[in-house]
């Protein structure tokens, strides 16, 4: 009965910590709905950007190094997956258009559900804004989604 509970308080301090971190501003001083630069700039920055938005937001649970060993990944459910073999996985191709469904979470994926990952297409919003952020949450996962193509092993 001790081991649930605490396994019970892990999770909910997981949550807790994935809450925090959808509501800290990147350090690029943008918030993650926002674009720091024009859409229209080189991949480069995208890259960079989609980077420090992976230590935010995905390395508690998928690791620094992005293998699924983050220092949360025990408290979880399911492992977390190894982001540097997603092009391994999928026979050599690395789908943007797939990644970016998983990352997104508002469609149904298997393995990205409730419980299981945040849904960040709706997370990356800015609560109380009254206009469109389709494509402003958009963008920051096409950022994520160029900096985990630059990982692949």
């Amino acid at each position: 009965m001790r081991r649930k509970t605490k396994e019970g308080l892990e999770v909910i301090a997981l949550l807790g910590l994935a809450s925090l971190a959808a509501a800290v501003p990147l350090s690029l001083g943008a918030t993650p709905a926002q674009s720091p630069q024009p859409i229209q700039e080189d991949r480069e920055a995208r890259v960079v950007r989609g980077g420090r938005m992976y230590e935010i937001y995905c390395a508690s649970c998928h690791g620094a190094t992005a293998e699924g060993n983050g220092p949360v990944a025990a408290a979880l459910k399911s492992q977390p997956a190894d982001l540097t073999r997603i092009r391994q996985r999928n026979g050599g191709a690395f789908s943007e258009d797939r990644v970016s469904a998983f990352i997104d979470g508002r469609l149904e994926t298997r393995g990205h559900g409730p419980g299981s990952m945040p849904v960040w297409g709706l997370s990356f919003r800015i609560a109380g804004k009254d206009q469109d952020q389709e494509r402003q949450v958009r963008e920051t996962i096409r950022d994520l989604v160029a900096y985990l193509e630059t990982i692949q092993k």
